[in-house]
């Protein structure tokens, strides 16, 4: 065992969930391990495009909504004070989000949204088809004859994720965090007031363990036999580069989007797949991104494909993650689940995680994400 050490907290995955709950605990004093089978940030968390949608501002009542409507009203502050400790841009911009309806159900889709948006206090505008050629001439002029309607979000943010969690592993490391790559969990030894933890490598001693795994989460500790609704969603990505910035806000489309950077990036995803635990691309989606970009932006036409990637998201059965403590192992914690969710929520999270962890009031109810909701587990006698 390592220097007889006992840990606070192990966060057993190096994504954006774990990292966050790592830097959030290392600011209370805590002495904090993060253990990743890979490389930190190096799944789900680095392959998404880092769209920050604006979130509710009132009359919230569903328990995903709420949590991103708390986590929202804290972007501004949990960037900058990781800008400030770090002194890296992670390219957090207010730059709007464009809803194109080409179809009759994506018409249907955003006239259903409006309504939600109004009730909710997003504001939003809606552009007939020559407003929105006129505020985004990059788009092709042909799009016209097809577009029937658009809504323009003004408080639709972006960041990049490869710069966020960068900064966030420098904010772990300057704060004490150790962080220990290529080894993962393999056996774990729950008692009063102590985990034991085996991994690849060495043996541990905690006050507690937190499961950050993403997709993987299910597969972390088999001996837990953590029943999650929690499986792997593919997506791919296309990611081009022009002279300079083509157009300002996101132009989404369906489940596609367009993500312009401050230096002429131009990030094209995504799809939904249920592919398993594959990783790889496919010739005919990224064609098919590839070609529905080009045919919605004429610029992209000229611009050089930099390169393409996809990446594991953590899906659920019922769209919700899982946020408490594993049955019976009351010092065995889950985060996980986010699905695309994960980087716009990763400040709530880590806050609701650490409070629970020390038996605080979260400003969340946790029912809703509890690990036993709509399932019964063997031997265990605990609601989650």
């Amino acid at each position: 065992m390592t220097a007889n050490r006992v840990d606070d907290l192990i966060v057993c995955g190096g994504g954006v969930i774990g990292l966050a709950i790592a830097w959030q605990g290392a600011q209370r004093g805590w002495k904090v391990r993060i253990l990743e089978q890979r490389r930190v940030g190096s799944g789900a968390s680095w392959a998404g495009a880092g769209i920050l949608p604006p979130g509710a501002a009132r009359g919230v009542h569903d328990p995903i909504e709420q949590l991103r409507s708390f986590s929202d009203a804290m972007l501004e502050d949990w960037f900058g004070l990781l800008e400030s400790e770090t002194g890296i841009d992670v390219g957090f911009r207010r730059c709007g989000g464009l809803y194109l309806a080409r179809t009759n159900g994506e018409f249907a889709t955003l006239i259903a949204n409006e309504v939600w948006w109004a009730d909710h206090g997003i504001e939003f505008q809606r552009w007939t088809p020559c407003e929105t050629l006129q505020r985004v001439p990059a788009l092709q002029s042909s799009t016209l004859s097809e577009l029937k309607s658009a809504w323009f979000l003004p408080g639709e943010r972006q960041i990049r994720n490869p710069r966020y969690l960068k900064a966030l592993q420098l904010a772990c490391q300057k704060r004490g965090v150790v962080i220990q790559e290529q080894e993962s969990m393999k056996g774990i030894n729950a008692g009063e007031g102590r985990v034991d933890v085996q991994t690849t490598v060495d043996r541990y001693v905690s006050k507690r363990v937190c499961i950050t795994a993403g997709a993987w989460t299910p597969l972390a500790i088999p001996e837990l036999k953590m029943q999650t609704g929690i499986f792997p969603v593919r997506g791919q990505m296309v990611l081009f580069h022009c002279n300079d910035r083509p157009f300002i806000p996101i132009i989404n489309e369906g489940h596609r989007y367009l993500v312009p950077r401050d230096d002429g990036y131009v990030l094209a995803g995504s799809c939904e797949e249920e592919a398993g635990f594959d990783e790889n691309t496919t010739p005919d989606v990224i064609e098919q991104l590839t070609q529905w970009a080009r045919q919605l932006v004429p610029q992209l036409e000229s611009a050089a494909v930099q390169k393409s990637w996809s990446g594991l998201r953590p899906g659920s059965i019922d769209g919700l993650p899982y946020l408490g403590n594993l049955p019976n192992h009351p010092n065995v914690f889950i985060a996980a689940g986010h699905y695309r969710h994960g980087i716009h929520l990763s400040p709530i999270t880590a806050e609701t995680m650490i409070s629970l962890m020390s038996n605080e009031p979260t400003r969340i109810d946790l029912a809703p994400f509890r690990m036993t909701r709509g399932k019964t587990y063997a031997n265990s006698s605990e609601s989650g």
